[in-house]
């Protein structure tokens, strides 16, 4: 097929409004919205607001542009706007100064270095679940999100984080996070200049997450005692070729990213997991066998993780089904070909978990929750770049491994003791920079109760 010169063929995605374009749509229901591309094309065109975004569908143009072309992207005007929150960390840098920070702090989430973590993991999550009581209903989508920070504020400084300056960041990081969001939508950079309390109270738990962890670091340079957590690797870290260390505003900007990205993607990934669980109770039922063939009422450690192969596929499933990751852009830098379509320079392409794991050309059923769609025999069908959690090529997450392990010992933390139970209440998915519950309540129930 011949290239075109325009992408004025491209189909538009439907729900588009005056004006608005489909950002509306998009809000109301990320999900049914990104259902919906699937069957436009391999190409659809988003528009939010007054800027255009074409969303591409197809494994294979997805891993065209973050793999095999990927030096033809960058990350677009989005993504600048997060430097703003984020600095020049991983989550926002790019080019050689991506390419080198990720060689320095790569060692930090190897696999011994995730095994050292996981005891915190585990003691952290066993201590959340322990603090419930039979019959109360929880905003589990908060609980898990205080979990989660709690874990990464522990294995990024260890000990020397007291109880209100983690309160502090439990406070600023979801203001953050939501703060992000709202900016990267505004096309004019107008809106952030009125003095809305939303706005003030953004400005402020911005400035007071830095202030935070420039405390943070200079307690640990002041401290002349050994530690093996994250800072501390960050601080330590060394280039192989070069001998360089970071300069302390990049180790600052690394750990405002770990913060704010680490803890909302586990959270919501958590959060979607038990939400699942709460409507399958067979999966439920299977999980906790497992638990109890397996731990036999101890607790789940690192060492448990090949053992526990069903746990795995409802993590696998859950990220499948309603991933957190949000919905990255890329920008072409140069005149790019896809799909048989020529784009200008400066064309912004949408990609997101949801379109390809939801997609029943890749996944028969895809709105059924099916963790066996992850037996190795089954899981042999899905085609490449089809299943992308954690992103791919050069810019995929560092802290996969990571998050994972954190998924699967919260998720035996908690299902050993407790039976999260719906209320009935709806349950909104809530696209930001990440994709998790609204008010996710749920009514816990006793594993001994159900016996």
């Amino acid at each position: 097929m011949a290239a075109l010169t325009t992408p004025r063929s491209v189909p538009v995605a439907p729900g588009r409004l005056p004006l608005l374009g489909h950002a509306l749509v998009l809000a109301r229901d990320p999900l049914r919205f990104f259902d919906s591309l699937a069957g436009c094309g391999e190409i659809v065109r988003v528009d939010l607001m007054t800027t255009s975004v074409y969303a591409l569908t197809s494994p294979e143009l997805v891993h065209r542009m973050l793999v095999t072309d990927s030096d033809r992207f960058d990350k677009g005007v989005f993504f600048e706007k997060i430097r703003e929150f984020l600095g020049n960390g991983l989550a926002s840098s790019e080019g050689t100064f991506h390419r080198d920070q990720r060689r320095l702090i790569q060692p930090a989430f190897h696999h011994g270095q995730i095994a050292r973590y996981a005891d915190d993991m585990s003691d952290l999550s066993v201590a959340r679940a322990a603090s419930w009581s039979p019959g109360q209903e929880l905003d589990i989508k908060r609980e898990l999100l205080d979990l989660s920070l709690d874990i990464v504020t522990r294995t990024l400084f260890s000990t020397i984080v007291d109880e209100r300056t983690a309160a502090e960041i439990r406070h600023a990081v979801p203001a953050v996070v939501r703060g992000i969001y709202t900016r990267m939508l505004d096309p004019t950079d107008l809106w952030r200049k009125v003095p809305t309390p939303t706005n003030r109270a953004l400005d402020a738990a911005t400035t007071r997450l830095h202030q935070v962890i420039d405390q943070l670091v200079a307690t640990r340079r002041a401290d002349e005692t050994e530690y093996t957590d994250l800072l501390s690797m960050l601080l330590n870290a060394r280039d192989t070729k070069t001998g360089a260390t970071m300069t302390m505003e990049q180790v600052h900007d690394e750990l405002v990213t770990m913060l704010v990205a680490g803890a909302e993607t586990s959270a919501g990934g958590l959060a979607w997991l038990m939400h699942e669980l709460g409507h399958n109770p067979a999966a439920d039922q299977a999980l906790h066998t497992e638990l109890r063939e397996v731990l036999t009422g101890r607790d789940a450690g690192h060492q448990d993780l090949d053992d526990l192969p069903y746990t795995r596929r409802l993590v696998n499933e859950s990220l499948r089904m309603r991933n957190p990751g949000g919905t990255p852009i890329r920008r072409a830098r140069t005149e790019i070909t896809l799909g048989g379509i020529t784009f200008p320079k400066g064309t912004q392409f949408l990609y997101g978990a949801s379109i390809l794991h939801r997609n029943p050309r890749y996944f028969p059923d895809p709105l059924r929750f099916d963790p066996d769609r992850w037996l190795p025999e089954r899981a042999s069908s899905v085609p490449r770049g089809a299943f992308l959690p954690f992103g791919a090529g050069a810019h995929m997450c560092i802290g996969n491994a990571f998050a994972v392990t954190e998924m699967m010992l919260a998720t035996a933390a908690i299902a050993s003791r407790w039976r999260l139970e719906p209320t009935g209440k709806p349950v909104q998915g809530v696209l930001t920079s990440t994709f998790a519950p609204r008010d996710l309540r749920m009514r816990v129930v006793p594993r001994l109760a159900l016996a």
